[in-house]
């Protein structure tokens, strides 16, 4: 990817305030090597998040850059309470950096975003009126039609996707039209249960924590959001494409045990553990 100029990052971060401590929405963002992408995301998704009459905190998650994602990510935090920087010794993969990001989320709910800033944070809000007190899971879909959505991307990338969610719904998640955009939001407890379960730390990740969704019995809600490709993806499409296809038959055998019960009986102890 032709490097564009960085966007001038340090004098943006001097003129923002310190904002309250309560926590409504924990916006999760995985990064490896995200020093030029980041940044602007970083902006958007703070001063969206500002106009909200809700509060809120950005986890970065660091997956062992070599590049200055992690020097970039200090400056924010430095100057801005909400943003936490998490660091991982080496490149585990984007499932494993998201799973850190969530199992240290504080807010009532948790939604993990690409750094690349192809779904907008605003879209969160399509994602939160999804919800209800039956539905606590609402996933972004570029493959939903709406006439307020637009997806942004070239037909010859649409295509593996369209052949890799045909083998996902014959195989493992019959009800779901994209498995992998990278937006997604949940509630606080079924975000904790679900991933703390996660086993995989590679892009398979997405269908794991919806597979054990389905095996809880949890209702998941799929949402039309608008999305733009945005060069510089870390997705090699053919092997991670493969990679995905042998995880979906681990998954099936791993997760085989896990029910309702399990989750029912995990809310329990958290709500023992919070009256003790």
């Amino acid at each position: 990817m032709d490097k564009q100029p960085r966007p001038r990052v340090d004098s943006w971060i001097r003129s923002q305030p310190a904002l309250g401590t309560d926590i409504f929405l924990s916006v999760i963002i995985p990064a490896f090597n995200e020093e030029w992408r980041l940044p602007p995301t970083l902006i958007d998704t703070i001063d969206y998040l500002d106009e909200q009459p809700w509060s809120y905190e950005i986890v970065v998650v660091d997956d062992g850059s070599s590049d200055n994602t992690v020097g970039i990510v200090k400056k924010f935090e430095k100057i801005r309470s909400q943003v936490t920087l998490l660091r991982l010794p080496k490149n585990y993969g984007k499932g494993h950096a998201v799973k850190t990001g969530v199992l240290n989320a504080r807010g009532r709910f948790v939604v993990f975003s690409d750094a690349d800033g192809s779904t907008p944070i605003r879209e969160v809000d399509r994602l939160l009126e999804a919800l209800d007190e039956d539905t606590q899971i609402a996933i972004g879909s570029r493959a939903l039609q709406s006439e307020e959505t637009k997806v942004k991307s070239k037909w010859y990338r649409k295509l593996p996707g369209r052949i890799f969610n045909f083998c996902v719904n014959t195989y493992l998640l019959p009800d779901f039209k994209d498995t992998q955009c990278g937006f997604k939001l949940f509630g606080a407890k079924h975000a904790q249960f679900l991933f703390s379960k996660q086993t995989a730390d590679g892009f398979s990740f997405d269908l794991e924590i919806l597979f054990l969704c389905n095996r809880i019995g949890a209702r998941v809600k799929e949402v039309p959001v608008n999305w733009v490709h945005v060069p510089g993806s870390k997705v090699n499409m053919l092997k991670d494409a493969i990679l995905m296809l042998r995880d979906m038959v681990i998954f099936r055998f791993r997760h085989s045990g896990v029910k309702r019960q399990d989750f029912e009986a995990f809310l329990k102890q958290q709500e023992a553990e919070s009256n003790s």
